[in-house]
């Protein structure tokens, strides 16, 4: 079931999804990692749905990274700075 906004999903569509989100609802969730402790979960639903993590990378051989690859991931990192996510 998608619960997420207009604003949430038209983010999606240009950004990515967030950082963490559940699996039923498609919402974010906030979680706060501390040393040698369980992580803390903030959820902005009532589901139980797994949190999700997706995550991007390009892998580069010896001789580097090409222009493309290059573009791409600099489009990643200006859209991690903007949201506040990793890439």
């Amino acid at each position: 079931m998608d619960n997420r906004s207009e604003l949430e999903k038209k983010a999606w569509e240009i950004i990515g999804p967030p950082l963490y989100y559940c699996e039923d609802c498609l919402k974010g969730v906030t979680v706060t990692v501390k040393d040698g402790q369980e992580p803390v979960i903030k959820r902005r639903c009532e589901c139980n749905g797994q949190i999700i993590a997706p995550r991007k990378a390009i892998a580069s051989g010896k001789g580097g990274m090409s222009l493309p690859n290059k573009i791409k991931l600099t489009g990643w990192k200006i859209g991690a700075a903007i949201t506040g996510r990793c890439v």
